[in-house]
C-alpha cells in the first residue's frame, strides 16, 4: 500500500486463455468458424499477460472496493453492468465515470468494451480522503453470436416429448424441437420403417419442428422408439444428414390393461397437467393416503390417471403404488346427504363408500364451495338441511357426468373463514368454520385471532440473495419477528411457524399452522428478477384461493403507502404454505432485493418496521371488510 491508496489489479489472462482452450476444444470439431475466432481471442488474451498483476493485502480499518459482478475474463459481450461495493458513504466512479453508491454500500455502471484488451477501474474516495482502487482486465472479443445453420444442430433440451410415453390407442404424440433454421426434419418411427415429416416455423437464428403422431396403429404392448432425422435443405452447402443420439419411447395399451393404483402418501398432489411452473403444476387436489385411482396412461416418472371419459389428472409414482389383481375403477351410488351447525363449524356429510378421488373448487364470486366427486353416480338423492347454519344457505347436486357427482355447497356470504374436507369412516366431511371472536372497538383490536407468520426460506434455503449480499431468510425472519410483536400488541396469539434459523419442509410449515388452529396465515418473502439493476421493482402479495384475494388486497393496498412501487396482486399462486384451505393465507413479497432502490430499503430495519406496521394495519382493514 502506498499512502492512503490501495490498488488491486486483477490480470486473469492465464485463466482466461484456458477458458477459450477449453471451448475451442468442444467445438472446434463442429464449428470452424467458433474455433478460429477462439484461436483470435486466445492471442488476444496473451495481452492480458502483459499487465502488472498486484493484489495488496487489505487491513481491516483499510479503504476497500471490490466488484461484485464482471463480465468474464474473454467475453463476446459488447458491454456489461458492472456491479461494485465499498462503504458508505463514499464518492464511487467506475472508469472515472461517478456515479451513485447506495446506503447498502453497491454502485454500478454499464460498461461498453472496445475490441482486444480493456480495463475496468473501480474508485472510491472516503470522506477522509482516503482512496481505494480496484482495477479489472477483460478480452471483448466481437463476434456474430447469430446461431448458424451449419453443421446442422439440435437443441436436445428443447425436445418435446420429455419423456418416455405409455399411452392409450386413441392419444396422439405431440413432437416439438429446436434445431437449424430452415431445413427439413422427419421423426422416424421403429418397428417399421414409417417417417413423417415436420412442419416448420422460422424465428431469427432457429427453427421449430412440430409433428403430430396419431398411436392407434402401433402393435399393443410394443415398445416403439421415435428418433429424428434432420437432413439440410435443397441447395445447402452441405449434404451430411444429422441424426441425434437420443430416442424416446412409446408404448400403447389398451384402457383395461392399466392398473389401480393406491395412494401412499399425506398430501400427494393430483395436478392438471405436467407444465413445469416455477412452483409445480397447477394442482386439482391433495389426496391422502387410501385413495384409489384408475391409471390411464404414464409420462415418463408421472402416472395419468383417469377421472372420467373426458377428464384426466397425473400423478407422481412416488405419491402411489400398484395394486395387485383388480383394473375396474371403483364406483358408488349416493343416494342422501346433509348439513347442519355444530360447535365450531357447519358440517356438511356426503356418503363416501369407495375410496374414489375427489376435489374442491372455490368459487367466491358464485358464493359456493363445489365437491367434485370421480367414479359416484346418483340414485335418488335426497339432501337433508338441520337448522341453525350460520354459514351454509343449502346443498345442491349435479350429475354432470355418468360416473361424476357434483356438490354445490351454496353459501350465505363469500366472507368466509377457511373449510377443511376429509374421508372420515363411511363420509366425506366438509367442515364450514365459523369466524373468530373480535372486537375492533377494543383495547385489544385483535384479541381472539390466532395469526400465523411464516418466515420464508431458512436454514440451508437462502432464498434470494441481493445485489449487496443482503439475504432473503435473514430479512424475512426480521419481518417476521416486526410484525408478530405488533399483533401480539394487539392482542392476537401469534404462532411463528419459523422462529429460528433452521431448514423446514413446506408441508412441515403448513402443518404448524393448521394444527395450531391459526385464523390467519401470512407468508413473508422476498423478490428477485429481471435484468439490470435498476428493472423490475415494487411488492405485491399473493393468493392461491381466492377466497383469500381480499386478505392479499388490503394487505397490498396499505404497503403502497410506504412508497414501494406496485408489482401487483397476484392471484392462483401455487406457493404450498399458502395453499391452505382451512384459513385466509397469503403471501407477501416485501420489494425486489435485485433492485438497487428496493434493496436499500429492505436493508434498513426502520422501513422493515415501516412495513410490518403496513401489513398490520391490511390485516385490519381485512377485518373490517369481513364484518361488513
Amino acid at each position: 500500500m502506498k499512502g492512503n491508496t490501495l490498488i488491486l489489479v486483477i490480470a486473469l489472462a492465464v485463466l482466461a486463455g484456458c477458458s477459450i482452450t477449453r471451448k475451442s476444444a468442444e467445438t472446434a470439431a463442429t464449428d470452424p468458424a467458433v474455433a478460429a475466432a477462439d484461436v483470435a481471442a486466445a492471442a488476444a488474451a496473451e495481452k492480458l499477460a502483459a499487465i502488472p498483476c498486484r493484489c495488496d493485502s487489505i487491513e481491516s480499518n483499510s479503504p476497500w472496493v471490490r466488484f461484485l459482478r464482471l463480465p468474464e475474463q474473454v467475453t463476446y459481450q459488447p458491454q456489461f453492468d458492472v456491479l461494485c461495493k465499498s462503504e458508505y458513504p463514499a464518492t464511487v466512479s467506475i472508469n472515472r465515470q461517478e456515479v451513485k453508491q447506495y446506503k447498502t454500500g453497491i454502485f454500478f455502471a454499464t460498461i461498453p468494451f472496445n475490441e482486444g484488451v480493456n480495463k475496468v477501474t473501480a474508485e472510491a474516495v472516503y470522506p477522509d480522503g482516503r482512496k481505494a482502487v480496484c482495477e479489472y482486465a477483460l478480452v471483448y472479443e466481437k463476434r456474430d453470436m447469430t446461431r448458424q445453420p451449419f453443421p446442422l444442430w439440435l437443441e436436445r433440451r428443447s425436445f418435446e416429448p420429455a419423456s418416455d410415453l405409455e399411452l392409450l390407442p386413441d392419444d396422439v404424440v405431440r413432437v416439438s424441437f429446436r434445431a437449424s433454421k430452415g431445413q427439413e426434419a422427419w421423426i422416424n418411427i421403429k418397428p417399421g420403417r414409417k417417417s413423417l415429416k415436420c412442419r416448420r416455423e422460422d424465428f431469427d437464428d432457429y427453427s421449430i419442428y412440430r409433428a403430430e403422431i396419431p398411436v392407434r396403429g402401433f402393435a399393443k404392448g410394443v415398445e416403439h422408439t421415435l428418433s429424428v432425422r434432420l437432413a439440410p435443405s435443397a441447395g445447402a452447402p452441405v449434404k451430411a444428414v444429422y441424426r441425434p443420439d437420443f430416442t424416446r419411447s412409446v408404448t400403447v395399451r389398451n384402457p383395461e390393461d392399466y392398473p389401480l393404483l393406491h395412494v401412499k402418501n399425506d398430501y400427494s398432489r393430483l395436478v392438471y397437467n405436467l407444465g413445469a411452473p416455477r412452483l409445480g403444476g397447477p394442482v386439482r387436489s391433495e389426496l391422502g393416503p387410501g385413495v384409489i385411482l384408475k391409471a390411464s396412461g404414464k409420462i415418463g416418472s408421472n402416472y395419468r390417471i383417469r377421472l372420467n371419459n373426458t377428464e384426466t389428472g397425473f400423478i407422481s409414482e412416488d405419491d402411489v403404488e400398484v395394486m395387485a389383481g383388480g383394473r375396474v375403477q371403483p364406483l358408488y351410488s349416493v343416494t342422501s346427504m346433509s348439513c347442519g351447525p355444530s360447535a365450531r363449524a357447519d358440517v356438511v356429510s356426503i356418503p363416501y363408500l369407495e375410496p374414489v378421488p375427489y376435489e374442491v373448487n372455490p368459487d367466491p364470486d358464485g358464493k359456493r364451495l363445489v365437491i367434485t366427486l370421480f367414479g359416484v353416480e346418483s340414485a335418488a338423492t335426497w339432501v337433508s338441511h338441520r337448522t341453525g347454519c350460520r354459514m351454509i344457505d343449502k346443498l345442491t347436486w349435479e350429475q354432470s357426468t355418468p360416473e361424476t357427482f357434483r356438490v354445490y355447497v351454496n353459501l350465505k356470504s363469500e366472507k368466509i373463514w377457511g373449510y377443511d374436507i376429509r374421508p372420515a369412516g363411511r363420509s366425506l366431511v366438509l367442515n364450514v368454520r365459523y369466524a373468530p371472536m373480535f372486537d375492533l372497538n377494543g383495547e385489544k383490536p385483535l384479541a381472539g385471532l390466532k395469526i400465523a407468520i411464516e418466515a420464508g426460506h431458512g436454514g440451508s434455503n437462502t432464498g434470494a440473495i441481493g445485489l449487496s449480499g443482503l439475504v432473503e431468510k435473514d430479512i424475512n425472519l426480521d419481518l417476521s419477528f416486526r410484525l408478530g410483536e405488533l399483533c401480539a400488541g394487539m392482542g392476537a396469539e401469534v404462532v411463528l411457524v419459523r422462529d429460528t434459523d433452521r431448514d423446514m419442509t413446506l408441508i412441515e410449515k403448513r402443518d404448524i399452522a393448521i394444527k395450531a388452529g391459526a385464523d390467519m396465515l401470512i407468508s413473508i418473502h422476498a423478490n428477485a428478477g429481471g435484468r439490470g439493476y435498476l428493472s423490475v421493482a415494487g411488492t405485491s402479495t399473493y393468493w392461491h384461493n381466492p377466497f383469500w384475494a381480499p386478505l392479499a388486497q388490503t394487505i397490498y393496498d396499505r404497503l403502497l403507502e410506504t412508497g414501494l412501487g406496485e408489482f401487483g396482486v397476484v392471484g392462483s399462486f401455487n406457493y404450498t404454505v399458502t395453499r391452505a384451505t382451512q384459513m385466509p393465507a397469503v403471501l407477501v413479497e416485501q420489494a425486489f432485493m435485485t433492485h438497487a432502490e428496493d434493496e436499500e430499503k429492505l436493508a434498513d430495519p426502520d422501513f422493515r418496521q415501516q412495513m410490518a406496521v403496513k401489513i398490520c394495519e391490511g390485516i385490519v382493514d381485512y377485518l373490517k371488510y369481513v364484518i361488513q
